[in-house]
């Protein structure tokens, strides 16, 4: 085979990928998402707010976990090395600027790596979405075995939804459940 149809069948096998984890992603949030049936257990967690620690984003700015207090939280742990985290990642940055403006909803994408292994990656460059990093040890309750993995915190700070996988966060059905949540709060 010559070169170039070696090049046209990798491409071709790298676009067969991403769609059949794009359907496949669609159908993590069909049919369960609000009642958070099914895996992963929810930690053991009092409420975001008592965790110790905090975050920072690419521009230096922190935010504690005790500062969410009130608010809905979803938190997306991820890496640059995951490629379901990277897939996602659209759907996450459609989340956020679906709330952008509302201080109340928070969309939090944290990573364990560096913030300069981050800025490395053609991922901060491509997002307009801030994307986080621990300061010091991540706290137990969000130390997790795989990644992507997503919570939903109320806004008592309770976990309400986990999920680990990727997923498309910019459904209607999961703007409508933060929404909901927001409302409960009120």
């Amino acid at each position: 085979m010559n070169q170039n149809f070696r090049s046209f069948l990798a491409a071709l096998a790298a676009v067969l990928i991403l769609v059949s984890l794009e359907a496949a992603s669609g159908l993590v949030v069909m049919g369960g998402f609000a009642t958070g049936d099914g895996p992963p257990a929810l930690p053991p967690m009092t409420l975001l707010t008592d965790l110790n620690g905090s975050i920072t984003d690419l521009d230096g700015h922190t935010v504690a976990f005790e500062d969410l207090r009130g608010k809905v939280v979803l938190i997306n742990l991820w890496a640059t090395w995951c490629p379901p985290c990277m897939a996602e990642m659209p759907s996450l940055q459609n989340l956020w600027k679906e709330f952008e403006k509302n201080d109340d909803i928070q969309v939090l994408c944290i990573t364990t790596e560096s913030a300069d292994e981050v800025r490395r990656h053609p991922v901060s460059r491509d997002l307009e979405m801030p994307l986080y990093v621990f300061n010091g040890p991540v706290p137990a309750e969000l130390q997790v075995d795989n990644l992507p993995t997503t919570f939903i915190f109320d806004g008592s700070g309770k976990v309400t939804f986990g999920h680990t996988g990727m997923a498309r966060w910019d459904d209607a059905e999961v703007v409508a459940y933060l929404k909901g949540l927001l409302e409960k709060r009120d």
